[in-house]
């Protein structure tokens, strides 16, 4: 059980739900709610912690059935924050993966709403339906009143990454790739002048191989002309 683990996040590789640890001459893939990431990833330089302690959950993903089994790391910057995790997350059908992206809504107001049984409420977060939002209440009712009390704090996960941040992890990744910032900034900046609702980093680099495909298809019928 690894219940804490404290390093060196590189702050420029943080991803929307994940970041790398850096502890002497490992480095750690931690998953974190997407909240914390853009927080983190926010921090002015002069105000970067690090060493950075973060409260984990240690499991394995995947299928017992079949296919990769491959041990995971998810970490947040306050115990309670673990705990209630921890909680939400026995209901059957809400996952970790699950729970990183539904939790759009202060960990005191959706404890509070399992508390009075307020289904619509429940709903309403991403990924949670009528039936998983009753089943929520169902489990956990009764055992949320530690974190119903909590101080107000923001949402451990944001719904959708401002544009800003998106384009510039994505930027981020086809440097990763060996393509120059320039040549990076302008992929992006094609995409995002055509298409306003993307939400994922995964979407975009889409979008620009898309681009790319459809602007070789173009020269190559051009030279054959």
């Amino acid at each position: 059980m690894i219940s804490e683990v404290t390093g060196n996040v590189l702050y420029d590789r943080i991803r929307r739900n994940s970041l790398l640890l850096k502890i002497d001459s490992l480095c750690y893939e931690v998953f974190v709610p997407s909240g914390i990431a853009l927080r983190l990833r926010q921090t002015p330089e002069a105000e970067r912690r690090n060493p950075l302690t973060l409260y984990t959950i240690y499991y394995i993903d995947g299928g017992l059935g079949g296919g990769h089994l491959t041990p995971k790391l998810i970490g947040f910057l306050d115990p309670l924050d673990r705990e209630f995790f921890e909680t939400f997350t026995t209901v059957p059908g809400v996952g970790f993966m699950k729970a990183l992206k539904c939790l759009v809504q202060p960990l005191n107001e959706i404890a509070l709403a399992i508390e009075r049984g307020d289904a619509l409420f429940l709903k309403e977060l991403p990924h949670i339906g009528p039936k998983t939002a009753e089943r929520i209440i169902t489990e956990l009712r009764g055992k949320m009143a530690k974190f119903a009390l909590a101080r107000p704090d923001e949402p451990l996960s944001v719904e959708k990454e401002p544009i800003g941040e998106l384009k510039a992890e994505v930027v981020q990744v086809l440097e990763q790739l060996e393509y120059s910032r320039a040549e990076a900034q302008r992929m992006a900046g094609e995409v995002f002048a055509r298409h306003k609702n993307l939400k994922t980093v995964e979407e975009v680099l889409r979008k620009i191989f898309e681009n790319r495909e459809a602007g070789e298809a173009s020269r190559g019928s051009g030279s054959s002309r």
